[in-house]
């Protein structure tokens, strides 16, 4: 587990046992919430539609507003291909079945193993800052000290909403971001007419130029340009992963709008409001990403793209942009809900993290575990639903660092299948769209490395791969390439039998069909893979299971290679299983149903070693 998205998806796959009922017998609260602003940036709030992502900080002088597009990354497609892979692995197959389990690690990291051994990063967008403590417009300022502060999060609504008073004025700003409108919306207001005045500024870190365009907007747009990794050796990730160059372009649109008061354009790129009494900041972004190449795409404009998003909008006020966003939000958060026992209406009044900290010291809070559980929901409903093409990485939809830990990827031997463990549990069958469109592009991606690595039909993925499809082995460096991915052909199958579990929960033919080739495909990898043992028993040879490692009788080593793992010949029996029910169920794939029938066979059984 490597985020904060996958530890309330593993907490809530195991509280979603206990009860689910209608939303109306919902017992607590459903709303994060704090007396002061975000300290650092994994204490603000995040709101995503699945495209757009954004942390909202609830600042008094200054308001950070963090901004995230789901396909902005580094770098482009790339592949690592081991030269005469097929012929070195027949060898260090040969070395495994032998017992010569140190000649086989040795042999294979040196034969089997290619640069780069990863890819670049997902990026942050950018920021957007809203500036209320200048001399020259602070409201906090004019109007006196802060006092009455409350940040919250309402999940079943979607809203980020920073609420005090300064002075005499209660100031409240509410932000969403639409997946009907595509938009993020934020309104700010105050209770005392005419007072409100601040400025608007866009920024990013670099390969951006920012500038402002009449009198209420502003535009960003920009264009990646990664720089070709010199020096630090194949063992080495940092700096740079695949060729440099001008990749993925991207544009942000932002739009003001003011009841009372006026908006002017300053020398300094920045947007000031002066005099309002309630302010609306629109803002999206695009790039010219295409999933259906899983690259980018010349053709695709991303400053048209954010144009038009807001071109549509029109004059479509706050009021109705929040009551679309509220519709189609809450269908389907509130499909399901979580009682774990009586509310406690004093425990549930304090603020979240005041409710964490006592817990970590032994407090029994209920109401808190279903909170979590219910933010689990919504971070995965955030980060992977239309207007989103993409599934959830391993931050979900939100980064704000260069090189994101990780970068940001897909790792598919359990963290993307972890983040959507909840998907059919818990009633969010809408996210399992981005990570089905991409699986299907992915699958077709993988069946050139079938055929190169290993001599085979089908399909092959491994460890890591990103919006870009990668399908050779991965890792942070050479040795973690292939402990973790040489050795690991099967995360392709893992994904294609998680998928097919998702649709006996639905009982949905039509997405059955699709999911259809991919498991299928899968399938005829593997039987092409396994290989026959000395035993007469077919397994996955060379075969490892994740982050694990067993001291090797014949060398006295740590070692995490092997012969036809436990968590490989699983997922094998689970993927034979999976796509006869499947051909069964459509009336197709009679042949390969045969062979799976043969194969199943020929599995060795699953031993129970001594300590049970």
């Amino acid at each position: 587990m490597k985020t904060n998205i996958q530890i309330v998806s593993f907490i809530l796959a195991i509280t979603t046992s206990f009860s689910a009922a209608t939303a109306s017998q919902q017992a607590e609260p459903l709303t994060l919430h704090y007396a002061q602003p975000a300290g650092k940036w994994t204490e603000a709030l995040p709101l995503g539609n699945g495209r757009l992502g954004a942390m909202v900080f609830g600042g008094t002088s200054t308001e950070r507003i963090q901004l995230n597009e789901e396909s902005l990354w580094a770098g482009e497609p790339v592949e690592a291909y081991a030269p005469d892979y097929p012929k070195h692995l027949a060898e260090v197959q040969k070395l495994v079945l032998a017992g010569d389990k140190v000649k086989a690690r040795e042999y294979g990291k040196k034969h089997l193993t290619q640069t780069p051994t990863s890819f670049r990063s997902y990026e942050p967008l950018g920021d957007l800052f809203l500036d209320f403590g200048t001399a020259e417009n602070g409201v906090a300022e004019k109007v006196g000290a802060i006092s009455g502060y409350r940040r919250e999060l309402s999940l079943p609504d979607a809203i980020a909403r920073t609420t005090y008073r300064a002075g005499k004025a209660t100031l409240t700003r509410d932000a969403l971001i639409s997946a009907p409108a595509d938009t993020l919306a934020i309104r700010i207001s105050t209770d005392q007419p005419g007072t409100l005045s601040f400025a608007v500024r866009l920024t990013r870190f670099k390969d951006a130029k920012i500038s402002a365009h009449g009198n209420n907007q502003l535009h960003m747009d920009g264009q990646i340009i990664d720089i070709e990794k010199k020096d630090g050796g194949p063992e080495a990730n940092s700096g740079g992963s695949g060729p440099g160059g001008k990749h993925m372009r991207f544009a942000g649109r932002l739009v003001v709008r003011c009841d009372g008061g006026t908006v002017q354009s300053g020398p300094d790129g920045s947007l000031k409001i002066e005099g309002a009494t309630t302010a609306l900041v629109l803002f999206t972004a695009a790039t010219d990403y295409n999933r259906e190449i899983l690259n980018y795409d010349r053709s695709i404009d991303p400053a048209a793209k954010a144009d038009g998003i807001l071109a549509k909008l029109g004059k479509t006020t706050w009021q109705q942009i929040r009551d679309a966003h509220l519709q189609e939000h809450r269908a389907a958060f509130n499909r399901f809900s979580l009682n774990l026992g009586p509310a406690d209406p004093e425990r549930d009044a304090k603020p979240t993290d005041v409710r964490l900290a006592a817990v970590k010291k032994g407090d029994d809070d209920p109401g808190l575990v279903a909170l979590i559980s219910q933010y689990g929901r919504y971070l995965l409903l955030s980060s992977s639903r239309a207007p989103g093409r993409l599934p959830a990485n391993l931050q979900g939809i939100w980064n704000d660092r260069k090189w994101a830990p990780w970068e940001a990827d897909y790792h598919l031997n359990i963290n993307l299948q972890m983040n959507y463990w909840p998907a059919p549990l818990a009633s969010l069958d809408e996210t399992l769209a981005p990570l089905i469109g991409w699986s299907r592009q992915l699958a077709k991606r993988g069946e050139t490395a079938a055929k190169r690595l290993y001599g085979s039909d089908g399909w092959v993925c491994y460890l890591s791969s990103n919006p870009f499809g990668r399908v050779t082995p991965g890792g942070s460096n050479v040795n973690s390439q292939f402990v973790n991915s040489v050795l690991d052909p099967l995360c392709g199958a893992w994904l294609a039998v998680q998928l097919f579990d998702a649709t006996q929960f639905n009982h949905d033919r039509t997405q059955l069909k699709t999911i259809y080739p991919i498991l299928a495909g899968a399938s005829e990898f593997v039987l092409d893979a396994l290989i026959t043992c000395p035993d007469g028993k077919l397994r996955i040879v060379p075969s490892t299971s994740p982050e694990n490692a067993y001291k090797d009788p014949a060398s006295g080593k740590n070692m995490r290679i092997t012969a036809g793992s436990t968590y490989h010949m699983s997922i094998v029996r689970a993927l034979f299983a999976a796509t006869t029910r499947a051909s069964t169920t459509l009336g197709t794939g009679e042949e390969i149903r045969k062979r799976i029938a043969v194969a199943t066979a020929k599995l060795p059984p699953i031993r129970i070693g001594p300590d049970g």
